[in-house]
């Protein structure tokens, strides 16, 4: 059976909605802020054994309530479940060429000990313009090509061996390439922000020279980097005597100050030219309000870049309920550790980001909402899945698959393709009509030759509850369509063993095929385990010839003492069917989470309706799950 995936660049989170009510009027907003805070002793040593009561955090100057804590390798996401992504940039501009070598050596090493699965890298230059090498992989081979693809000289002419080109040119067009390096880390940040999981950007750069409009740069990139999420890591690859050229003296620039009501400003309209002159204090500003760390090369870049590395798996997520704010506005905030001789790194600010709602406000999008009120049921037809895996206690992300019959669309002939458009709505409401999610996309399929599905893939976040959730649709002249049902997702309370929804897949890849383009034009996790990813099927349907699996996620267990049971129970009947025995899955390399995806025994059954049952024990508890599905 043919088909085609589409996903649009687009990741929405709404928590807390407006009140539905005949006619409801949704609105949709963040409602959970989450700051990656790293605490380190005295020593330098990261520290493991803080609780939400050691944290203090202030928006604005006023403090915060924290509503949860999570530290990285005691929830989902440490090393193999949220996604890493990390983007090496090569400011080629201001490296020798000597430079360029050293550090793309040091930097191979680095993804040789750094990339894998759910630890994506991208390779990306700048040279006068922006070049993407590599996209986001997981393949330690094609990252390494790619550095040599990279490598190359300033681009403007006369680089020697010792000295960049940049040195012999005047300062104000050295200032012009400075300013427009860094307006390219911003635009790269600004690109990470619809990924899900821990983004770092690590710039490697060999100084800026002096500038007396440093501080407003400063201020563009650490927005650009609040708003996404991203957390940046500037390296100085150049030897210690460069670094302390008289060039780069001058007191530390100052953080950039988030005023409620606006956008970052600086702390006054009159900083002196000096306190924006330093390279490494400069770096170490920008690393500051992003809350990365400043590596200067002291003769072994590479064990810098593996404090970057390390450092993936050793912070704390503090999330706080924000108090209503304007859409747009960053506000300044301020993490404290009630631990003497400890040290904490956090981003400085926090940005309200409006929401992506591709066709909020327009007509369809009022009519969809019309639509999705009324007791009308439409005439297209399709069918979704909504399983759920956690990001942390209080957070699931839904992992919505629909699958929607090419035959029911109205397709126009333009240039010898089949295209058509189609506009999506889904809402999830509580018990008391609140809307807590919403996301709309609109698909744009243009078919070179028939298609028979359509398929369709959108992840949202919500917290644990009962809810109903709607999912209306329409494609012009072909009319609408509507599913409805519940959406139930359990609570986890952290260190208890917990089981993710189930997801039913047809189709498999190798993990390493999940590359940085399908990463950065998706809006969803990929769903892998065992080097495997499974792609979540929209529908419970399967005939007997087609390959079937299923895919869950374990969270909290006793890795020692875990094992899991699948079993198909006839769901009429309750015979059992097909009974996978106990399997022991492989121990995690963090407790937290184990994803487990294995083959449905389809060949197996007799058409009919089928029950999944799965159940994980350890030596505190068992939890189980069901999913329905059926063969023809």
């Amino acid at each position: 059976m043919s088909r085609t995936s589409f996903s649009l660049f687009s990741l929405l989170l709404a928590l807390i909605g407006a009140r539905a009510q005949q006619n409801p009027v949704i609105r949709t907003e963040t409602r959970v802020v989450l700051i990656e805070t790293i605490v380190t002793d005295k020593k330098g040593e990261y520290v493991h054994d803080l609780t939400a009561k050691d944290f203090r955090v202030w928006q604005d100057g006023k403090e915060q309530a924290i509503t949860s804590l999570s530290f990285e390798a005691d929830r989902p996401g440490a090393g193999s479940g949220e996604p890493h992504f990390l983007v090496l940039f090569f400011d080629d501009t201001r490296m020798t060429a000597l430079d360029q070598a050293r550090v793309r050596l040091a930097a191979s090493r680095f993804i040789d000990a750094n990339a894998g699965p759910r630890r994506l890298m991208a390779v990306v230059s700048y040279s006068g313009s922006l070049r993407v090498a590599q996209n986001f992989t997981d393949n330690a081979g094609r990252l390494k090509d790619a550095l040599n693809r990279a490598e190359g000289s300033s681009g403007f002419g006369g680089a020697s061996p010792e000295r960049p080109a940049a040195s012999a040119t005047p300062a104000s067009a050295d200032n012009f390439r400075a300013r427009n390096m860094l307006e390219s880390v911003g635009n790269v940040a600004k690109g990470l922000g619809a990924l899900p999981g821990r983004k770092t950007l690590v710039l490697l750069t060999g100084g800026l020279g002096p500038s007396s409009a440093r501080e407003s740069e400063l201020r563009g990139v650490v927005e650009a980097a609040s708003r996404a999420g991203v957390v940046i890591y500037p390296v100085d690859v150049r030897p210690v005597p460069v670094q302390a050229d008289p060039i780069s003296a001058g007191p530390a620039p100052r953080q950039p100050n988030f005023r409620r009501g606006g956008a970052p400003q600086g702390p006054d309209d009159a900083t002196p030219a000096a306190a924006v002159q330093d390279t490494g204090q400069f770096l170490a500003a920008l690393a500051n309000g992003t809350g990365g760390l400043f590596v200067r090369e002291s003769g072994d870049l590479l064990a810098g870049l593996q404090r970057i590395g390390g450092e993936q798996t050793e912070y704390y997520v503090i999330g706080y309920t924000p108090p209503e704010s304007k859409e747009g506005i960053c506000h300044s905030l301020r993490v404290k550790i009630n631990r003497g001789g400890a040290t904490v790194r956090a981003r400085s600010a926090y940005c309200a980001t409006k929401p992506v709602d591709l066709i909020a406000g327009t007509a369809v999008a009022k009519n969809l909402e019309r639509r999705a009120a009324s007791a009308e049921t439409g005439n297209l037809q399709a069918s979704i899945q909504l399983p759920y895996f956690y990001i942390s206690p209080g957070v699931a992300r839904v992992h919505l698959a629909m699958e929607i019959p090419a035959g029911v669309l109205k397709f126009d002939k333009q240039k010898g393709n089949s295209r058509a458009e189609l506009n999506l709505l889904g809402i999830a409401t509580a018990a008391d009509r609140d809307v807590v999610a919403r996301f709309s996309d609109t698909l744009k399929l243009d078919f070179e030759s028939p298609e028979t599905t359509v398929h369709y893939e959108k992840e949202f976040k919500i917290a644990p509850g009962q809810y109903r959730f709607t999912l209306t649709f329409e494609s012009g002249a072909a009319g609408f369509g509507k599913i409805e049902g519940p959406l139930s997702v359990d609570p986890w309370n952290a260190g208890d063993l917990a089981l993710s929804g189930v997801a039913i897949s047809r189709e498999t890849h190798p993990a390493a095929d999940v590359g940085l383009v399908s990463s950065l034009l998706g809006d969803r996790t990929p769903l892998i385990a065992g080097g495997v990813q499974f792609v979540p099927f929209g529908s419970n349907r399967f005939a007997r010839s087609e390959p079937g699996f299923f895919y869950v996620e374990v969270y909290d267990p006793d890795p020692a003492e875990l094992t899991l049971r699948a079993r198909v129970l006839d769901h009429e009947t309750g015979e059992l069917k097909w009974d996978s025995g106990v399997m022991h899955p492989p121990s995690p390399p963090t407790k937290p989470r184990i994803p487990v995806g294995t083959r449905l025994p389809l060949s197996s059954l007799a058409a009919g309706t089928y029950r999944l049952e799965i159940t994980a024990s350890d030596s505190g508890k068992q939890v189980n799950r069901t999913a329905e599905f059926e063969v023809k």
